[in-house]
């Protein structure tokens, strides 16, 4: 059945534009009709421009709210599958990380989910690989245990739950020097030096008891 009086438009941001919250613009779908009034939604700028499209007559033209709104959903799916590509064409994501990108982007959270899993399901994510790759990138970066494991929890994923964690990937003579050399770097002032180097290193992620262990010996070392 269709709305006899349906109305309805899109907005699109202006290009470049940015919004105050810091989050990617939006689009806004504007309906209108008699039995559900005035309505308003936020889209992923990619879905306005697919909808202004239609607007414009490319296309069928949507003949009641609910034609509508499930065109909406549909060009959700067709323009999120898309991102999806492009996003993991030019980096690794873990699962966490894909699913706030397009949460942000406007994305609502079913398809958020739906699109998340087939990328799961077809291997263009794979939190595994991703955490391995993550892991060795930042242990060469001079990381320390402590902080590549709540990294990875920022980015959903437990750092137990990594094939191989943590011995494959940290040596704790290498683990030592890494501190070491990191420390040996810093400047001492004569002034709670101490104390400044053991909040360093906790700072890279180091645990503390090697943290004091270092710094005992690095400004030892150095009186």
């Amino acid at each position: 059945m269709s709305d006899a009086q349906l109305d309805w438009g899109v907005d699109l941001p202006a290009r470049g534009e940015r919004s105050l919250s810091g989050r990617p613009p939006r689009a806004t779908l504007r309906v209108s009709t008699p039995e559900h009034g005035e309505e308003r939604r936020q889209l992923p700028v990619a879905v306005g421009r697919r909808l202004a499209r239609v607007r414009e007559g490319d296309g069928a033209q949507p003949a009641s709210r609910a034609e509508l709104l499930y065109l909406v959903g549909e060009l959700a799916r067709s323009c999120g599958h898309e991102r999806v590509e492009a996003l993991v064409g030019r980096r690794d994501f873990s699962a966490h990380e894909l699913a706030g990108r397009l949460s942000r982007e406007g994305y609502p959270g079913s398809v958020v989910d739906e699109l998340v899993e087939r990328a799961s399901s077809c291997g263009l994510v794979d939190d595994g690989r991703y955490a391995a790759a993550f892991v060795r990138s930042k242990v060469a970066a001079g990381w320390g245990r402590a902080k590549i494991a709540r990294e990875l929890a920022r980015r959903g994923i437990e750092a137990e739950e990594v094939v191989g964690w943590p011995e494959e990937f940290f040596d704790e003579d290498e683990e030592r020097s890494r501190a070491l050399g990191l420390a040996s770097r810093r400047r001492l002032t004569g002034k709670n030096d101490f104390e400044r180097t053991v909040r360093f290193l906790c700072g890279r992620g180091f645990a503390y008891g090697l943290a004091a262990e270092v710094a005992r010996e690095v400004v030892g070392g150095r009186n």
